[in-house]
C-alpha cells in the first residue's frame, strides 16, 4: 500500500488524538470520522444572561449556554426525545414506580476550579445527592425545585427548614450507597425519568457552594464538554474542557470545538448584519420576511458573495400565551375570559403581523404530542359569541370595560412586540375594548405577576421535558408553588393528580387529555401560537440542527469549510 503526505499527516493527527494531545486555539485540524478539533463558534442575542447557575435561571437563552457547563443526571436527546444516560450510566425503576436506582458513571471529572485547588476532582454519586438536594431548597438560589419538592419523599420537609442554610440531614427520599444513587418518591410518578433531564438540574460540587455562595452565578463548576473564561457585559465565551468523558462513535475525545461565544446584540438588525458579515456563525430566531435581506441582494448573489448557509427548522414545543390574573374581579368572571379567546383570531395574527411565521395552536394550550393524540376540540373564531359573553358580564359592546395594560417581556419592533400588537387590534375591533401594551423586561413582568398588579400579561413556555404535564402543571394550584394565574379548580387538580400516576397510557392519556380541553373550555388562558425553531447556520458549522426544545448541544459541533465552486 503506497502513503502519500495525506495518509502521513492523518496518522499524525490520529496518534495526537488518541493521546488527548490539545489542539491550537485557531487551527482546524482532521481527525477520525471525517470530524475535525479546533475552531470557534460564534452567535448573538439580545436577551442578557444573569447567571451561569443552572438552579437559578429559567430563561431558554440562559439554559442554552448554562447546558453546556453543566451536565444532569439523564439527557434528553432534543431530536428524538427519547431519555439517554448522562452522569447516571443507567437506571432502574422498581414495579411499583416510587423507587429509582441510577449507576453513576466513573471517570467523570468537575472543572478545574480554585474549590479544588485548581485541580479537578471526580465526581461521586455524594455530589448528585447534594445538588438534588439542593433543587428541593428554599434557598433564594434555587428558583426550579418545586416538582422534586412535591414528589421526592421527604423533599416537602426539607424545603421549609431550608429556606436559610442546607439541613446537613439531608433529603430522606435521597440516598447513596457507593456509586449507586436511589431516589423514593412519595408515590409513583409517571415519567419522573424525564424530569430528571432537566438542563436546570445540572450537578455542582458542594465545595462550589461553600466557595462561591450566590456567587456562583459567575463561577459555574460542572462536569460538561465547556468551561467558562469570560462573562461580561459583551457575552459569554466558553472554552473546550479538555478533561470531557464522551467519546464519539470513533473513539474522538468530545467535544470538537475550541470554543463558543455568545456576543449580546443591540437588536435585530445588528445580529443579522453580523452574519451577513461573517461575524457570527448562527443566526437564532430569524424573522422568515428577513431571510432574503440577511443572504444580500440578487447581484451579491451571481457574485458568489452570499454567505454560504443553511437553514434548519423544527416545529417547538413551545405555546405562546395570554395569561389571566384569576384572583382580579375582571378575570374572575369565565364569560369575559372566554370572550377574550374567542375575539383573538391566531390565524389573522399570525399571517399579518409574523408573515406566517407560526402555527395556530389548534392542539389548544399543549403542543401537540403523542400522548394527547391532538384530540383537543379548539373552540375557533367567533366575534359575535364573544360580544354575547361579554354583554352578559356586563359589557355590553365593552362599554364600562376598563382599559387594560398588558405586560409584555420584549423590545419594540420585535416578534413578541409585533404578535402583541395584533392581539390587541382584534380586542379592539371585535369587543371595542382598549388594551395598551407594557413593554418590560422579564423580571419586571414576574414582579408584576406576584404582586398582582398585573391583570393580564403575555408569557411563553417552552417545554422542560416532552409530556403534556410540562404545560398542564403551569395551571395544577395544588403544588408546593402557587401558580402564577392565583387559582385552583378542582376538577382539574384531581384529573393532573390522577394523571400523574397513571401508568395505563390509554387511561393517562384521557385523563391529560380532560385537563388539556378543560384549559380551552374554561379559558384559564388565551394560547396564541405555537412557535417554530428557525436558524440559519453557516456552511462551515456541522452539527447544528432545530429541535422540538428548541436547545442546541454544542458537543458534537464542528468546523468544516466548504468546499469552493
Amino acid at each position: 500500500m503506497k502513503f502519500n503526505i495525506f495518509h502521513i499527516v492523518l496518522a499524525c493527527i490520529c496518534l495526537m488524538t488518541s493521546c488527548g494531545g490539545e489542539q491550537n486555539e485557531t487551527s482546524i485540524t482532521l481527525i477520525k470520522g471525517g470530524k475535525t478539533y479546533g475552531g470557534e463558534v460564534k452567535y448573538m442575542t439580545a436577551d442578557k444572561v444573569q447567571g451561569l447557575f443552572p438552579m437559578a435561571v429559567v430563561d431558554k437563552y440562559s439554559l442554552s449556554i448554562t447546558g453546556q457547563v453543566f451536565e444532569s443526571l439523564l439527557k434528553m436527546d432534543p431530536n428524538t426525545l427519547v431519555v439517554r444516560p448522562a452522569i447516571a450510566e443507567s437506571f432502574e425503576i422498581n414495579a411499583a414506580g416510587d423507587v429509582y436506582t441510577f449507576k453513576i458513571r466513573p471517570g467523570i471529572l468537575f472543572h478545574e476550579d480554585e474549590c479544588f485547588d485548581g485541580e479537578p476532582r471526580e465526581l461521586t454519586a455524594n455530589d448528585v445527592k447534594f445538588a438534588l438536594e439542593f433543587a428541593c431548597s428554599g434557598l433564594e438560589l434555587n428558583k426550579v425545585g418545586n416538582i422534586l419538592v412535591d414528589n421526592i419523599k421527604g423533599g416537602l420537609t426539607f424545603f421549609e427548614k431550608s429556606k436559610s442554610s442546607l439541613p446537613a440531614e439531608g433529603v430522606s427520599g435521597i440516598k447513596v450507597n457507593g456509586n449507586v444513587l436511589t431516589i423514593t418518591l412519595n408515590k409513583p410518578l409517571v415519567g419522573f425519568e424525564k424530569v430528571l433531564t432537566q438542563a436546570n438540574l445540572g450537578i455542582f460540587p458542594k465545595e462550589a457552594y461553600d466557595k462561591y455562595g450566590k456567587d456562583l452565578l459567575k463561577h459555574p463548576v460542572g462536569t460538561g464538554p465547556f468551561v467558562l473564561e469570560t462573562m461580561d457585559d459583551n457575552g459569554i465565551r466558553l472554552v473546550r474542557n479538555n478533561s470531557y468523558w464522551k467519546k464519539d462513535s470513533f473513539g474522538n475525545k468530545l467535544p470538537y470545538l475550541n470554543a463558543i461565544s455568545m456576543i449580546y446584540a443591540s437588536d435585530k438588525k445588528s445580529e443579522m448584519l453580523a452574519f451577513r458579515n461573517k461575524e457570527i456563525d448562527l443566526l437564532l430566531e430569524i424573522p422568515v420576511e428577513e431571510i432574503e435581506n440577511v443572504l444580500g441582494t440578487l447581484q451579491e448573489a451571481r457574485d458568489g458573495k452570499n454567505v454560504k448557509h443553511r437553514l434548519e427548522s423544527s416545529n417547538s414545543l413551545s405555546i405562546e400565551y395570554i395569561g389571566f390574573n384569576h384572583k382580579s374581579e375582571l378575570f374572575s368572571k369565565k364569560q369575559v375570559r372566554q370572550a377574550f379567546l374567542l375575539a383573538i383570531n391566531p390565524s389573522k395574527m399570525i399571517d399579518q403581523k409574523l408573515s406566517g411565521e407560526g402555527n395556530p395552536p389548534t392542539n389548544g394550550f399543549v403542543p401537540e404530542m403523542e400522548e394527547l393524540d391532538n384530540q383537543i376540540k379548539p373552540v375557533g373564531h367567533d366575534p359575535e359569541k364573544a360580544r354575547k359573553l361579554l354583554a352578559e358580564a356586563g359589557y355590553p359592546n365593552g362599554n364600562g370595560f376598563p382599559e387594560l395594560e398588558i405586560y409584555v417581556n420584549a423590545i419594540k419592533g420585535s416578534k413578541i412586540d409585533q404578535m402583541m400588537e395584533g392581539v390587541v387590534e382584534q380586542l379592539k375591533s371585535e369587543l371595542n375594548i382598549n388594551v395598551k401594551i407594557k413593554l418590560c423586561d422579564y423580571a419586571e413582568r414576574e414582579a408584576a405577576i406576584a404582586s398582582g398588579k398585573a391583570l393580564i400579561w403575555r408569557a411563553g413556555w417552552i417545554a422542560d421535558y416532552p409530556d403534556p404535564v410540562s404545560f398542564l402543571g403551569l395551571i395544577y394550584g395544588n403544588g408546593m408553588q402557587e401558580n402564577a394565574f392565583h387559582f385552583s379548580d378542582p376538577t382539574f387538580d384531581k384529573n393532573f393528580e390522577a394523571a400523574l400516576v397513571e401508568k395505563n397510557v390509554a387511561n393517562r392519556s384521557k385523563l391529560l387529555l380532560n385537563c388539556a380541553q378543560q384549559v380551552i373550555d374554561d379559558a384559564f388562558v388565551v394560547p396564541i401560537y405555537n412557535d417554530n425553531m428557525l436558524i440559519m447556520v453557516n456552511a462551515r458549522v456541522k452539527g447544528v440542527t432545530a429541535n422540538p426544545m428548541e436547545l442546541i448541544d454544542f458537543t458534537e459541533v464542528f468546523i468544516k469549510e466548504p468546499r469552493e465552486n
